[in-house]
C-alpha cells in the first residue's frame, strides 16, 4: 500500500505558521472593520463563528499541496497557487457562515459579510508573505560564511533580456558554481531600455556593448537567445570579441527540450550556433502515428544522418528498431549511443552487418526485420572519390536501392523513405547521378505498390564524417593555411539533429511517389565558414593562411535544390516542399532499365564503361567535369 501525502519537517512548521497567520488575520479584520482599539470587545458577540476560517483555511491549504512544496525556487506560479487557496479557503468559509446564518445559528446574527473579504486579503499577505520570506533566507542561507572571493564571479552582461536572460540571472544568484555577477542586460526591443530585470538594469541594445562593457568592467558576454538565428548570433559573437570579452552562450533550444543541455551549462559558441535556422517546430504527434509502436530499419545507420536517424526514432518509441550497416565499428558506436544504463523497457534494438550490395543479404535482412517504416540512407557520398570510382559508386548507390527496394515492395512494407542529396540535381558529378537515378527507382517504386516511397533531398550537414568543417577544424589544429576550392564557392549547410527531424516530419506524408526537399536557408559561403571558425578557434583570420586549390573533378560553384524542369509545391510543413517533374526530364528511359544494363560494369569493377553508361542515359550531364583553377 503507497502512503498517502504527508509532511516534511519544512511542511509542519509553515502549518504551524499559517495557523498562526490565520488567527492574526482574523483579528485584523475585525480591527479594519470595528474599532480597532478595542477588539476583544467586539470580536466576543461573534465567538466561534469568526474563527470559522482557522478551521477552513488550513485543510484548503493541504488539499492545494502549499505543505508539499519547495519553495527555495517560489515563482509567480506558486503565488497563483497561494492566490487560490486562500481564495477558495474565503469562499468556503463564506458558504458555510451563510449556511448558519440561514439556519438562525448563534453568533451569526450581525456578523458583518465583508469580515471574510477582509481576512482573506490578510491571510493572503500574511501566506504569502511567508513563503516568499522563506526563499529569500533559503537562497541566502550559507552566504554570509563565504569568503568575497568565493562569491565573485565573472562580471557578466547578458544579451537578451528575456525568458532565457532571466532563467540565466536567476540560476547565477542562487548557484555560486556558476561563477557569473551579472552586472547589466543588453535586448534590442526598445520598450525595455531603462527598466530592470531582477534589479539589474536593461542599457539598451548591441550597439551599446562597448559603452556598457567599459561602464560595468564586464569581462563576459552571455548570449541568451536560444532561438535566434545565426546572424543575430554571429553579430553578438563578432562584437564581443571585438572587446575582447569571453563570449559564452545558452545552449539552442531544441537541445534544452531534448534534455541534452542545461542552462546551466553555458557553453563557449560553436559553428551549428552560427548557421542554425530558425527552430525547427516538429509535429511531435504526427511523427509518432507512424513511428510509435512500428517496426523501423534503418540502412546506413552508422553514418552521420543515419545515426541520428536512429537516435531520433528511438526516442519516439518504436516497437523494434534495426540498424543496419557493413561497417562493424559504426554499428558499435550506435548500438552504445542508443543503450541508457539502468533502463528497463523501451524499443528492442538490433544491430545488423549487412552490405546492400548484395541483394540476398539485404532481403533476408528485411526479412528479419518485418519493418513497417524503412530509412535508407546507405550510400557513398564523398563525389571526389565516386569520381575515380564509379563503378563502386553505382553498385552502392544505385543496385544497393534497387535490392532495397525489390526485398521492400515483397514484403510490402508500408513506408519507404530514401535520402538524398542536392548534387542529385542536374548531376555533374558520378554521386549526383547515382543518387538521381536512386530517386528516380523510389519512384517508380512507388507507383508499382501505391503506398508512400518516397525521397527526401537536402544538401550538406555540419559535421558530417568528410565534411568541410572537420577539415578546417584540422588543418587549424595543425598550423596548416586552409584549403578552399574557390573563393566564391557557396553550399547549402544544416545541422544533422534539424536535417534528420524534418527528414522524420517529410517522412509522414501519406502521398506516395514524391520527392521533399528540405528547406536549407539560404546558401552559405565557404569563406565566410571558413573565417567563422578561425575567429571561434580564437584566432585573428588575417592571420591564417587560404589556399584556393581550384575545383574538383565533380564539384562546382554552386549547388540548387531543384531541377529547372521541377515544379515546387508547399507541403503542411513550412520547412518541406514538394518537387514535381515536369515532361522535360532529360533521362528518356525508366530507371529500372538503366540499372540493368549497370549490372556488367559494376560487376566486372569497370569505371569506365559505368561513367560512359551514365553519360549515355543523360542521367551525367556533363561529358567532362570542368576543373576550375583559381590563382
Amino acid at each position: 500500500m503507497t502512503p498517502g501525502p504527508r509532511f516534511v519537517p519544512r511542511g509542519r512548521h509553515l502549518f504551524l505558521y499559517d495557523l498562526a497567520a490565520i488567527s492574526i488575520a482574523i483579528v485584523g479584520a475585525f480591527a479594519l472593520r470595528f474599532d480597532a482599539n478595542n477588539v476583544p470587545a467586539e470580536m466576543r458577540p461573534y465567538l466561534p463563528v469568526a474563527f470559522l476560517p482557522l478551521f477552513v483555511q488550513p485543510v484548503v491549504n493541504v488539499i492545494f499541496g502549499l505543505y508539499r512544496r519547495e519553495w527555495r525556487y517560489a515563482s509567480v506560479r506558486e503565488m497563483i497557487g497561494i492566490t487560490a487557496a486562500v481564495g477558495t479557503g474565503t469562499v468556503v468559509s463564506g458558504v458555510l457562515f451563510l449556511i448558519l446564518a440561514a439556519a438562525d445559528a448563534p453568533s451569526t446574527t450581525g456578523m458583518p459579510r465583508s469580515f471574510f473579504v477582509l481576512e482573506g486579503l490578510l491571510s493572503l499577505i500574511l501566506i504569502g508573505g511567508g513563503r516568499f520570506t522563506l526563499r529569500w533566507a533559503l537562497e541566502n542561507a550559507g552566504r554570509s560564511g563565504e569568503t568575497e572571493e568565493e562569491t565573485a564571479g565573472a562580471r557578466t552582461l547578458v544579451y537578451g533580456a528575456g525568458e532565457a536572460g532571466a532563467a540565466v540571472a536567476r540560476l547565477s544568484d542562487r548557484d555560486p558554481a556558476m561563477r557569473l555577477r551579472i552586472v547589466g542586460f543588453l535586448d534590442d526591443d526598445d520598450t525595455k531600455r531603462g527598466s530592470r530585470l531582477l534589479g539589474v538594469r536593461i542599457f539598451g541594445d548591441l550597439a551599446k556593448l562597448g559603452e556598457v562593457a567599459r561602464r560595468t568592467h564586464a569581462t563576459q558576454l552571455v548570449v541568451a537567445m536560444p532561438s535566434a538565428p545565426g546572424s543575430i548570433i554571429r553579430k553578438a559573437v563578432d562584437a564581443g570579441q571585438e572587446l575582447g570579452l569571453d563570449v559564452r552562450i545558452v545552449p539552442p533550444l531544441h537541445q534544452l527540450l531534448a534534455g541534452d543541455e542545461r542552462i546551466t551549462r553555458l557553453r563557449p559558441v560553436v559553428l551549428d550556433d552560427l548557421l542554425r535556422r530558425e527552430p525547427v517546430r516538429a509535429d511531435l504527434e504526427e511523427l509518432a502515428d507512424y513511428l510509435n509502436g512500428a517496426s523501423v530499419l534503418i540502412t546506413g545507420g552508422g553514418g552521420s544522418i543515419g545515426s541520428e536517424l536512429a537516435r531520433q526514432i528511438h526516442a519516439l518509441g518504436p516497437r523494434h528498431l534495426t540498424v543496419a550497416d557493413n561497417s562493424e565499428v559504426a554499428l558499435w558506436g550506435v548500438e552504445q549511443s542508443l543503450r541508457s544504463p539502468g533502463q528497463t523497457g523501451g524499443p528492442t534494438v538490433s544491430t545488423v552487418l549487412c552490405d546492400v550490395r548484395s541483394s540476398s543479404a539485404v532481403r533476408r535482412l528485411v526479412d528479419a526485420a518485418q519493418p513497417d517504416v524503412v530509412f535508407h540512407a546507405a550510400a557513398l557520398k564523398h563525389v571526389p572519390i565516386c569520381e575515380l570510382q564509379p563503378a563502386e559508386a553505382c553498385l552502392t548507390n544505385v543496385v544497393g536501392t534497387r535490392n532495397v527496394l525489390e526485398a521492400c515492395e515483397r514484403s510490402a512494407v508500408g513506408r519507404f523513405v530514401l535520402i538524398s542529396t542536392d548534387k542529385a540535381v542536374m548531376p555533374v558529378s558520378v554521386m549526383g547521378a547515382t543518387k538521381r537515378l536512386a530517386e528516380l527507382l523510389t519512384i517508380e517504386s512507388a507507383a508499382r505498390v501505391g503506398r508512400p516511397y518516397i525521397a527526401v533531398r537536402f544538401g550538406n550537414v555540419l559535421g558530417s564524417s568528410g565534411s568541410v568543417v572537420p577539415i578546417f577544424q584540422h588543418q587549424l589544429s595543425q598550423g596548416q593555411p586552409l584549403t578552399i576550392t574557390h573563393p566564391d564557392a557557396t553550399r547549402y549547410f544544416m545541422t544533422i539533429p534539424e536535417a534528420v527531424t524534418l527528414i522524420l516530419q517529410a517522412a509522414s506524408e501519406p502521398d506516395s511517389g514524391e520527392v521533399y526537399i528540405l528547406d536549407m536557408g539560404e546558401p552559405v559561403r565557404i569563406m565566410d565558414l571558413a573565417t567563422d571558425i578561425i575567429r571561434l578557434s580564437g584566432a585573428d583570420p588575417d592571420a591564417v593562411d587560404i589556399v584556393f586549390t581550384g575545383l574538383r573533378p565533380g564539384e562546382r560553384l554552386h549547388e540548387t535544390l531543384f531541377f529547372d524542369h521541377e515544379t515546387v509545391d508547399g507541403t503542411s510543413h513550412e520547412r518541406i516542399w514538394r518537387a514535381r517533374s515536369s515532361p522535360r526530364e532529360s533521362i528518356t528511359e525508366p530507371a529500372s532499365r538503366i540499372v540493368e544494363r549497370l549490372q556488367v560494369p559494376t560487376a566486372d569493377s569497370d569505371d569506365r564503361a559505368a561513367r560512359e553508361l551514365l553519360l549515355r542515359s543523360g542521367v551525367l550531364l556533363h561529358p567532362e567535369p570542368t576543373v576550375v583553377s583559381v590563382g
